[in-house]
């Protein structure tokens, strides 16, 4: 026969492994979330430094005729550093948001893991409970 007590601790244990499990599913979305908005930022980031990048270089140009320099030799190799450069700190940033994406995507995905765990061990800790001692 069971007892009340084992009946509560059963109870107890199932409580909180859906409640560790609950927890663990809305931390995972709050992971996955901010994975997303790290994503759109630097993707938005990397916008804007190829925008700039294009506008300094069409500052340069402007500044290269303006002073009476042809576009071409050192004037032209400048400008296409100045392209090469914001391109490559387009493409870091990025790197860098996807990066951050994939960590929060993985941490997500342990989180939720350690929450099933947290149910699993809740209900075999009920099955445990509800064995009558000596058994």
């Amino acid at each position: 026969m069971i007892g009340l007590g084992m009946a509560l601790t059963a109870i107890g244990s199932i409580y909180t492994g859906v409640t560790s499990l609950t927890a663990a599913n809305r931390t995972a979305d709050d992971l996955r979330q901010q994975g997303m908005l790290a994503l759109d930022e630097s993707l938005r980031d990397a916008s804007m430094i190829r925008e700039e990048g294009r506008n300094f270089m069409a500052t340069q140009s402007l500044q290269f005729i303006g002073a009476g320099v042809e576009l071409m030799g050192s004037a032209l190799i400048t400008m296409a550093q100045t392209k090469s450069y914001a391109e490559s700190e387009a493409r870091a940033t990025e790197e860098r948001g996807g990066a951050q994406a994939d960590l929060a995507y993985r941490k997500a995905s342990v989180t939720e893991s350690q929450g099933r765990a947290a149910l699993i061990g809740g209900i075999f800790t009920a099955g445990a409970a509800l064995i009558p001692e000596g058994t």
